[in-house]
């Protein structure tokens, strides 16, 4: 267990959003102590829906009896992470809450055979959303996503495009493992699913910031001369694999480690690409190269031709840099905050370490000195001003409510 903050926020010091935690060993007595400690910071002791994560090493329907005994006519839905990050610590063992004030309307739908149509699941619950009209300033949806098909956010993507328009901004990632497919089980009112997504519709009068960062160094350009689907076959009218390597060369890795799965796999993990919004200069999508062979480089999202593509390398330097723009575009966005919500990609765990990962989230801290529950994602789904609209890898993305 590792400390973020040096201490809790005060006492009914958040209007909107607030963030409990606890690590008992007690399941029951986690719940008990995670409910209190986020009603404690609620300025109204109200509160209108709740999102809550365990860690895996709990009995998640004596957690859940826990929290019914503090907030019982709460409705709230239930993820599973190996890890649980809150503004206070990132630990392996505990339970973390997040809780919307009376001021915030959520309402939560299923989209409901996810892996065996995304676009049907997207389209049924899409149905049943715009069906409700619109009855606050700001609208928003927030997708939890089960990484249980290939390329699960791009696909989604594809589906939220049709409404995007129609909301005030869009946030969200998936919830699985880099480089596999696996079933994820969401609790949604005490009821277990492991093949729908989640989206909530989170409508409030009051302000929010959504933002997003990155932090990988920009090295060089390509363009994609020819692509299939996920597969970058050719840059700049050569092999993708052996532009990639000529590129690499210089910084020292040899055609022997992109050759061989394993070591190309590790090598892969310090670098990502990066393409430029053609529409509005500036923006980017972030993908991750999940494998390399002579026939091209497989990432995980679809790719056009002709588009430019940068390579970028793993900085640490910045990604410190861009977490503290990001919090202050936030701070500098709403009048008061609450607190917020955190999608980060486990990449960017990995490639920090755990002594950096925290040093990341104490920069947040200082900047915003407001609760916020990080959820681990594998892809991250933004819509939003000034943001490039889609489906991103690597990144770290966060919207803060007043």
């Amino acid at each position: 267990m590792l400390s973020i903050s040096e201490s809790k926020v005060l006492p009914s010091s958040c209007k909107n959003f607030a963030v409990g935690f606890s690590h008992s060993d007690k399941p029951f007595m986690a719940g008990v102590e995670a409910a209190k400690d986020g009603l404690e910071a609620l300025s109204i002791k109200e509160v209108s829906f709740a999102i809550v994560v365990i860690s895996r090493n709990y009995e998640y329907k004596k957690v859940i009896e826990g929290i019914k005994q503090i907030l019982p006519h709460t409705p709230l839905i239930v993820i599973f992470q190996d890890n649980i990050i809150t503004y206070e610590l990132a630990s392996n063992k505990g339970i973390a809450i997040a809780m919307f004030g009376k001021d915030i309307k959520v309402s939560y739908y299923l989209a409901k055979g996810f892996s065996l149509s995304s676009k049907k699941a997207f389209k049924d619950a899409f149905s049943e959303i715009l069906n409700e009209p619109k009855a606050y300033k700001n609208d928003m949806l927030l997708f939890l996503i089960p990484g249980s098909i290939p390329l699960a956010g791009q696909n989604s993507v594809l589906s939220i495009e049709e409404i995007k328009d129609k909301f005030n901004f869009i946030v969200g990632g998936v919830i699985g493992k880099l480089n596999s497919v696996e079933y994820q089980t969401f609790i949604v009112e005490d009821k277990a699913y492991t093949d729908h997504a989640i989206i909530l519709r989170i409508q409030t009068n009051d302000n929010i910031a959504v933002s997003q960062s990155y932090g990988f160094h920009p090295v060089r350009p390509f363009v994609i001369t020819s692509a299939k689907g996920d597969i970058i076959v050719s840059l700049d009218d050569q092999s993708a694999f052996y532009a990639l390597m000529n590129t690499l060369s210089k910084k020292g890795i040899d055609d022997g480690q992109l050759k061989d799965p394993v070591k190309a796999q590790k090598v892969l993990s310090n670098y990502q690409f990066a393409i430029a919004d053609k529409s509005r200069p500036g923006l980017f999508k972030s993908l991750v190269p999940l494998a390399i062979t002579e026939k091209g480089i497989r990432v995980n999202s679809f790719v056009n031709e002709n588009s430019t593509i940068w390579l970028m390398e793993f900085s640490k330097e910045e990604i410190f840099e861009g977490v503290d723009k990001m919090s202050t575009r936030i701070l500098n966005s709403l009048k008061s905050m609450s607190g917020g919500i955190i999608f980060e990609n486990v990449v960017r765990r990995i490639l920090l370490g755990d002594e950096d990962y925290v040093k990341e989230k104490k920069i947040i801290w200082d900047n915003l000195r407001v609760p916020f529950l990080v959820i681990e994602t594998i892809e991250e789904i933004v819509y939003s001003e000034n943001l490039y609209g889609g489906s991103h890898s690597g990144s770290i993305l966060s919207a803060f409510y007043e």
